[in-house]
Formats: C-alpha cells, structure tokens, sequence
C-alpha cells in the first residue's frame, strides 16, 4: 500500500509539474490522411475521442452494468466490441454449447441506452445462400472495426473439429455491417478461424489460425491477398496491431535452430504485406502455448504510437515512427504488482496516460494508470469488476466512456459494463 501512495504522489508531482491537470477539452479522433482513389494512404485510427487529463481521471472509474437482452443461447463476449462513427457501440455475443451455434451481434446507443439485436451469423449465412447443413459459427472472437469507408468490419468462426494441428470444420468469415442500412455483406470464408481483426482505414485485416494466416482485405477494390507469418501449433495471438503509419504487427514463431522451442518475434508487415523488421519479443513464451493468448490488449495513441500488453501483463510501447532499435520499448509488467492478465487498455488523452483493467489470481481487480513521461503506474482496487471475466480494448463512446465486455462468473452469461469519470 506504501509503494501505491508513493507512486501516486510522484504521479501527481509529474502531472502538476507538466501543467497537465486541466479542464477536460473533448480533442475529438484524429483522421490524418484520407484514402486515395490512387493508392494506399493509410488513416490514422486512435482511439479517440480524447480529452485533457483533470483529476477526475486519477481514480478508479464508475461501473454501469448494461443490461442485455436474452439472445438464443448465447453465454459470453470474447472482446469481441467496438464503435461506428455515430459513436454506437457494437457487441457479439458468442454460444459455446448446443448444436448449430450462431454467434449474435447488438448495438448500443449510448445517448438512449437503447440496444437492438443485429441478426446472427447463421441467419446471415443463410440469407447470401452459403449456409452448409450442421454448420456452426458460434463466435464473434474479433473487435468490430470501421474502416475509412464508414463500414462495420468483423469476423466469426466455430472451434468444432479443431486440434492443435487440424483447422476447424467450418471455417471463418469475414464480414462488414452498414450502421445505416442495417446491412450485412458477406465478403469472405476462409479454412481457419479468423480470430483477429484491425484496420488501417483502407485495408481490414483478419488472423487466421492456425500458423498466424494474415489476410488483408480492400476496402475500395474487395481484392483480398494474405500471408503466413508463422506460430507453433495450437498457438493463436488474441489480437493484431497496426500503427499510424499502416504497418501491420504480427507476433511469429520461428522453430528455433537446434528444433528445440522456438524463437518469438513481432514481425512488422507492410500493406504489400512484405516482413520489414522483426523484433526480438523473448517474453512472448509460456509452458503451453496453446493456452497463451499473446497480445490480449491495445491502445492507438493521437500520434499513431501503439501501447500493448501480452498475456501475462508485460506492457510494451510501439512508436510508428523512429529508428528500428528504438521503435519497440519493453516497459515491464504493467501492473506493479507483477504478473497479471491486462486484455483492456485505453487513453484518456492519447499522449500521456495509457489505462486498462487488470485482474490477477487472489486478488480483486484493479485499475492501472501508467504515466508515459515519468513511467510511473498507480493502481486502484475495482471490486465492482469482481465475479467480472472481462475483455475488450480501446473501444470508448463519444463521451469518452470505456467499456468491458466477457461474462458474469456466476451466471455464465454475456455481460458489459460502461466505465465512466464523473465530474
């Protein structure tokens, strides 16, 4: 408890001397480069909107539980939310048991508080005639993500007949959602399971496994190529990362060269999808692989610089622009108490203070803030989030609201949860 209040006290001493305790100034998203009709020129898509850091913000946020409709048999959300550019929000629900599962996708109108049910993977499958008799999608594992286009982009699959070793049965989907028209288009069926998802405006991108297949998708053309990074069996990394620049983040595993173990690596792509740079990531390394979930959380900064963290809760800083040595920084474990599970990051202010959620074995969650001058973390105890296993990153309305998604421990259903900062 002494090493907190001491942290929050250079944390403030840091703040105050930066003149960064201010009033709250909404500062909006920042697009900085648009498409071109003439070749690839990547948006820049943070995680705004952003505001000026006050002291409201130094504390742990308000929960409030939004309050989900029965949808089929639907028992949790893997992460898998984001926003349109109205600033709803959208949320999959996912079915882990019964035949012929389907996962779901709702809608949240902040302002009403309001929520629709969207439709399901299997109606939709239905509906452009590609629905197979038996089959099954009942996940929606990816983020929902809106290109420059103004598109809703996501993926589904189902785990049915998988091993560490054989694809699933059925195969992903890569689909995009109209906000307006409440439109579904179907826009490709892959062998693996697409897992992941991220966009740099003009090209959606979507991880399959296994073997960390990369599938690059085109806005304006529909032209689709992909690429196989490379992983161990059984090994999937729950999220992807692309910077301002429109490169592209994927975790590879190399067999190491005596064929024992392997060698980890962040390979960082192009939009031609050309490898050129790999990182040393040594702490991308469990016992079992097939349960590490690589990077579980990200956050894309005002200047398109990244913040991650990984499975066990190391945080890590990548700038989109600078030298090859200094472009990927290790910070340590995020939460200062060590090893954590950290699947949620956010930023108030996109420049200086990066937040998430953590929980760790034995203890109640807690809620870190990491100064990015000083370096210095605080943490906050959020027994709200207790019997809470929660998921989601990045994704805030346009009050700058921040929500969690997963499933009630007790009941094992979906639930999500808005964090807010009261004045």
């Amino acid at each position: 408890m002494r090493y907190v209040v001491l942290l929050f006290l250079v944390a403030v001493v840091a703040l105050a001397g930066y003149g960064w305790l201010a009033d709250v100034e909404s500062t909006g998203s920042s697009d900085l480069q648009s498409v071109s009709q003439g070749g690839f020129a990547p948006i820049r898509l943070d995680s705004g909107p952003f505001f000026t850091a006050s002291p409201r913000h130094f504390k742990a946020p308000q929960v409030q539980e939004v309050l989900l409709p029965k949808v089929g048999s639907s028992d949790v959300s893997w992460g898998a939310v984001g926003r349109d550019r109205s600033g709803n929000i959208y949320v999959g629900l996912s079915e882990s048991y019964g035949e012929s599962r389907s996962a779901s996708m709702l809608r949240w109108q902040p302002d009403s508080q309001n929520i629709e049910s969207l439709g399901n993977i299997m109606q939709a499958l239905k509906q452009h005639q590609l629905a197979q008799p038996l089959a099954s999608q009942g996940k929606i594992h990816s983020q929902f993500v809106t290109a420059a286009d103004g598109l809703v982009y996501f993926t589904s699959f189902d785990e049915e007949g998988e091993s560490d070793t054989r694809l699933p049965t059925w195969g992903g989907h890569l689909w995009r959602f109209d906000p307006i028209a409440k439109h579904w288009e179907h826009l490709l069926k892959t062998p693996e399971a697409l897992i992941a998802i991220n966009t740099d405006g003009h090209y959606v991108y979507a991880l399959g496994y296994w073997g960390h297949v990369l599938y690059q998708f085109d806005t304006l053309t529909g032209r689709v190529n992909k690429t196989e990074v490379g992983a161990v069996p059984g090994h999937v990394s729950r999220q992807i990362l692309v910077d301002g620049e429109g490169h592209i983040y994927v975790p590879k595993l190399s067999p190491a060269g005596n064929e024992q173990g392997f060698v980890p690596m962040l390979a960082e792509l192009d939009h031609n999808l050309n490898v050129v740079h790999e990182f040393a990531l040594p702490e991308y390394v469990d016992k079992d692989m097939s349960s590490y979930r690589g990077i579980v959380g990200y956050t894309t900064m005002k200047n398109g610089d990244v913040f991650f963290t990984l499975h066990k809760g190391q945080l890590f800083h990548l700038r989109a622009e600078g030298s090859k040595d200094e472009k990927l920084q290790k910070i340590g474990f995020f939460n200062p108490a060590g090893e954590a599970n950290i699947p949620s990051l956010f930023s108030i202010d996109g420049e200086q203070f990066v937040m998430g959620a953590s929980r760790r074995r034995g203890s109640v969650p807690e809620w870190l803030i990491y100064e990015t001058v000083s370096g210095t973390t605080v943490s906050y105890p959020m027994p709200e989030l207790d019997g809470f296993l929660f998921f989601g990153t990045q994704v805030k309305d346009e009050s700058g609201a921040m929500y969690l998604v997963g499933q009630h421990n007790s009941t094992r259903s979906p639930k999500v949860v808005r964090l807010t900062f009261p004045e």
